[in-house]
């Protein structure tokens, strides 16, 4: 999913069962959004960055002429390409490939997704680029992703979710986004912040926390007052135990014009 072809690959190729098992993933409550900011058509020609298991280029086949999901674990890509074997889905293909070297030539599609992704990507500016590249005048981006509220938010979210996963690059501010994405070109026409409640317990899981990490990220959230608990969205219970954190995410529709 991340544009590093090292880490990203390597992560999520390891976690790819857990990935494809996942109801966060598969049916969180970013994908409707998503898919009503997306307005697919009959027509469109769609194309889902960092597809992982394929669950947003899923949802998108009934919808549209044609769907690409592209990603970097060719692992999970098998997932995807067996559900779309199961589910009959005969205008979904999956190709292995960059989030920042898009392997299609330009205007190639009407409709570019990518949903839960873009925080691995190392240059999110070359995303949003071969995005609005491969995009046609008219053509439209959407993206759901996980934000920090604050930069102050940020600078503690940034090492506590790569602790986490060593994946992750970056969790950035609605206003970074905002003005990255209007550097490439986009018009920023519609946003919604979707909040997901991640149990502690599942969220290690399932990038497959060994004991010692665990521990690491209750002290890295334990080291924080109790105002910084409640901007990062910590959650504890009675007897002050990390058991889970609200993780806004960003959907957002760009438009190219």
């Amino acid at each position: 999913m991340s544009s590093d072809p090292v880490s990203s690959r390597e992560q999520f190729n390891a976690q790819a069962s857990q990935y494809a098992a996942s109801a966060v993933h598969r049916h969180g409550p970013s994908l409707p959004v998503l898919l009503d900011y997306a307005a697919p058509l009959p027509q469109d020609r769609a194309l889902d960055v960092a597809t992982g298991t394929g669950n947003t280029a899923h949802a998108l086949a009934p919808f549209v002429a044609s769907v690409v999901g592209l990603d970097l674990a060719d692992l999970m890509l098998d997932h995807a390409r067996r559900r779309a074997q199961e589910d009959r889905q005969t205008n979904v293909r999956f190709v292995v490939g960059s989030a920042e070297t898009i392997p299609f030539p330009d205007a190639a599609f009407t409709l570019v997704t990518s949903r839960h992704a873009p925080h691995h990507f190392l240059n999110l500016d070359r995303f949003l680029a071969e995005a609005h590249r491969v995009l046609e005048p008219g053509g439209r981006l959407v993206v759901a992703d996980q934000i920090s509220p604050t930069p102050a938010v940020q600078a503690w979210m940034d090492p506590y979710q790569t602790l986490r996963d060593p994946s992750h690059h970056a969790q950035r501010t609605v206003e970074a986004w905002r003005a990255l994405a209007e550097a490439a070109g986009f018009v920023w026409t519609q946003d919604t912040l979707v909040p997901y409640r991640l149990d502690f317990a599942w969220w290690t899981a399932q990038s497959g926390c060994p004991p010692e990490t665990v521990q690491r990220l209750r002290a890295h959230a334990d080291a924080l007052g109790e105002a910084e608990r409640q901007a990062a969205g910590l959650e504890y219970d009675a007897g002050g135990l990390l058991v889970a954190h609200i993780e806004q995410m960003l959907v957002v529709r760009l438009e190219k014009r």
